[in-house]
């Protein structure tokens, strides 16, 4: 009788287990986890994102922790109803909720606390040029105060003596492999992307390519290796009536199966070593999936969404290039006393910060000249005319972060005044943008004429004229000059990817 209650007990606590089991499973199928996405991409069949033992130990550690949270506070995290599907890495739409407002300061501290904690995958074997780059993070690391070099100003780098030091070890050892797998037009086709609001893709692709210094034909030298891909010519060429960013994302994964199936490379750092350059609105959204291991130089800078990772991606400039002839044509604005605007701002009425700047400012008052979308004339003259004249550029945000207007203001040399919460300005890791641009929360917008009046009239010229010194880091030239924007663009992913090397 003994054995036969024992064989009872058993039973009962075989059932409660199972059902402890199934209660989770229900769980998961009603209730989102704040972290639905690390969850979804454990139960990931994909070959791209492997992790190596340790970083999945720690992520079956973060889901248990989920997990024991949930139980204990299942009424806070009720939300929507995912998807069921834990086979594939799909991601869970969520209600939206208030965005944390994160501070240029904040991010400072953001982007060296995931300098220490978040390094890229060890590579699965060792190469020549992991040793290069570690002994380039060793100089790096010990960079003495230099001042020989008089063509960079100091009050617009956070470290000057550090950036110096890194870019002369990108110069003297930096080597890519240009993949020349790719159909045209979307890979391999600079020439389509050379004019308009996402030209940097298309005159980096061209630079890249062209570089006898940077380029190497023998991919076991790289240090680095670059998808040429255009996001606007997928966009246009794959979906250009759609507004599914989820459609083009199979095209780009068939891309990464079939390099990582022909070379080795790829899968021997799991894409660390890898990186892309794109300015589309999309770009976030089609790479994170498939290609969110790379070092992603995107326009779509939000620090608050899951498409960009400050320390492993890095903010790529939104240039709008009126003269792919001559990129320099226009260049340049009146002086401090001869700039009559106080402030002024013009454009399409994309998103919903921009109507309510206009709600506010304009017609409202004589020195706010703030404006929907300006009459067509040749070569944009009325819309340059203002940024030429006025002391701030207002810089507001349209349907994404990103706005070409933050290098239009600098080109024309006008304070940027950046609107738009969220946004990590280009080349972040090295420059000191407050030096030279006014960052105005978006809750702040009906203060604004009092924020930047606040501004002293000596604080005024001095970040005018650091607007003037810091200009040569966002120009294009036909060739390639050192310390401007296609050097600077690949200093900030030599740069990260030095970095992240443990």
């Amino acid at each position: 009788m003994g054995h036969g209650f024992q064989h009872i007990l058993g039973i009962q606590r075989l059932a409660y287990f199972g059902g402890a089991v199934f209660a989770v499973i229900i769980m998961l199928q009603y209730f989102e986890f704040p972290y639905g996405d690390v969850i979804s991409s454990l139960f990931s069949a994909s070959k791209m994102h492997k992790a190596n033992d340790s970083n999945m130990s720690e992520t079956y550690k973060n889901v248990s922790n989920l997990i024991h949270s949930f139980t204990k506070n299942e009424s806070s995290t009720r939300d929507t109803v995912p998807s069921a599907n834990l086979s594939a890495a799909t991601k869970v739409r969520r209600r939206k909720q208030p965005m944390k407002v994160v501070s240029v300061s904040d991010m400072r501290v953001i982007l060296a606390r995931n300098r220490v904690s978040s390094h890229s995958m060890k590579p699965l074997w060792t190469s020549r040029a992991d040793q290069e780059l570690l002994n380039a993070k060793m100089q790096m690391e010990n960079a003495s105060f230099n001042e020989d070099d008089h063509t960079l100003y100091p009050s617009v780098f956070r470290n000057i003596s550090l950036f110096r030091r890194s870019y002369e070890l990108m110069e003297k050892t930096l080597k890519v492999y240009i993949y020349k797998e790719g159909e045209k037009p979307i890979f391999h086709q600079p020439g389509a992307v050379m004019k308009g609001i996402y030209a940097s893709e298309g005159w980096f692709m061209m630079q890249m390519k062209s570089s006898k210094r940077f380029i190497t034909r023998k991919p076991k030298q790289a240090h680095l290796f670059y998808i040429p891909y255009s996001s606007k010519l997928l966009k246009a060429t794959l979906s250009p009536n759609s507004y599914n960013r989820e459609s083009v994302v199979p095209y780009l994964k068939n891309y990464i199966d079939m390099i990582s199936g022909r070379y080795i490379f790829w899968n021997r750092t799991g894409g660390a070593d890898h990186f892309l350059v794109a300015c589309h609105d999309w770009a976030p959204d089609e790479t994170t999936r498939f290609m969110g291991t790379c070092i992603r130089a995107i326009c779509n800078t939000d620090i608050q969404k899951s498409g960009f990772e400050l320390g492993k991606d890095v903010s790529l400039p939104e240039t709008n290039i009126r003269y792919p002839q001559n990129p320099l044509q226009n260049l340049g604005g009146k002086p401090p006393s001869k700039r009559p605007i106080f402030a002024f701002f013009a454009g399409k009425m994309h998103g919903y910060l921009r109507p309510i700047l206009l709600r506010h400012w304009e017609n409202k008052d004589p020195d706010m000249k703030i404006f929907k979308k300006l009459p067509k004339v040749k070569d944009d003259k009325n819309y340059v005319d203002f940024m030429k004249n006025s002391k701030f550029c207002i810089c507001a945000k349209g349907s994404e972060v990103s706005s070409p207007r933050v290098v239009e203001a600098i080109f024309y040399e006008c304070v940027p005044v950046i609107i738009s919460d969220n946004f990590v300005p280009p080349f972040f890791e090295v420059l000191d943008w407050e030096s030279f641009a006014v960052f105005v929360p978006e809750k702040d917008i009906p203060d604004l004429k009092n924020i930047l009046l606040s501004i002293p009239r000596n604080k005024y010229l001095q970040m005018q004229k650091r607007v003037k010194e810091v200009q040569q880091h966002f120009l294009w030239h036909v060739k390639p000059v050192k310390y401007d924007i296609f050097h600077m663009i690949l200093h900030s992913i030599w740069y990260t990817r030095v970095a992240r090397l443990k």
